[in-house]
């Protein structure tokens, strides 16, 4: 079991057959298309920082439905490459896309509140999904290399375990497309964090791997290898499927990934 592309009209997404099978929770990594986005944003752009909002809530609307996910409910939040990782409740339904949002500095979101689909957007920055299919538990997590670094995902992973009383063994894991090694170009600096990390192993010259220096992190914390789900997939080497910063230039759009109980 891998990641599967699902073609449903114009839209296409990806999904975790893992994590699907599993019972219990809608989820998307989308992709650039089928949206109604134009130019550099073309045409599934889901980040509300990066055009008219009325469009970036169609694309919601759009994709969500593919797979009976309430648009209305998504919560955002102002990610900041942070390692902070926030829960929420039905009271944050619809912040950021349809109302104000207080959730600032945080790049990781968990909830186990059936129908409140939560929701982290992101372009080379990985995109992890975290689900307890045990307690039914789901978190979202962006992952740049600062976050990575910090090891966001694990700590998502604490907060699980301390407020919902998961258990890391009925955890799964879906490392979504991002940056891949052949395409992420470091300078000493962040090669200097890495190591300073303990992810000297992930170097490779002046590249890095952060999607396995995530797998990395989450058996740290006792996640089970056979339970975390790589892509393989680099924004970066396939920007006609996906928005690449690197690839394509600061103008360019935002994936999303979008986690929902049922």
């Amino acid at each position: 079991m891998g990641f599967k592309l699902i073609k449903k009209g114009e839209v296409q997404y990806y999904i975790d057959e893992k994590i699907d099978s599993a019972g219990g929770l809608s989820h998307i990594f989308t992709t650039r298309k089928g949206g109604f986005s134009k130019g550099s944003l073309s045409s599934m752009n889901m980040s509300p920082t990066k055009e008219d909002v009325d469009t970036v809530i169609e694309n919601y609307r759009t994709v969500c439905h593919c797979e009976d996910i309430d648009a209305e409910s998504c919560v955002l939040s102002h990610q900041t490459h942070t390692d902070n990782v926030r829960i929420v409740t039905r009271e944050d339904a619809g912040k950021r896309l349809f109302r104000e949002s207080d959730i600032f500095d945080t790049d990781g979101l968990i909830t186990n509140v059936k129908g409140l689909p939560i929701v982290i957007f992101f372009a080379d920055c990985v995109p992890v999904l975290l689900y307890d299919h045990v307690k039914k538990v789901v978190a979202t997590v962006h992952a740049g290399w600062r976050g990575t670094v910090a090891d966001i995902a694990g700590k998502a992973v604490d907060k699980m375990v301390i407020h919902f009383g998961s258990k890391p063994k009925d955890i799964l894991a879906a490392i979504g497309p991002s940056i891949d090694k052949c395409c992420f170009e470091t300078g000493d600096e962040t090669r200097e964090e890495f190591e300073k990390a303990g992810l000297g192993q992930f170097i490779s010259g002046r590249f890095i791997d952060l999607q396995e220096s995530n797998k990395f992190f989450l058996t740290c914390h006792d996640v089970e290898p056979k339970n975390i789900t790589i892509s393989g997939l680099c924004t970066k080497c396939n920007t006609d499927m996906f928005f690449s910063h690197r690839g394509l230039g600061a103008d360019t759009g935002r994936m999303a990934l979008i986690a929902s109980l049922k």
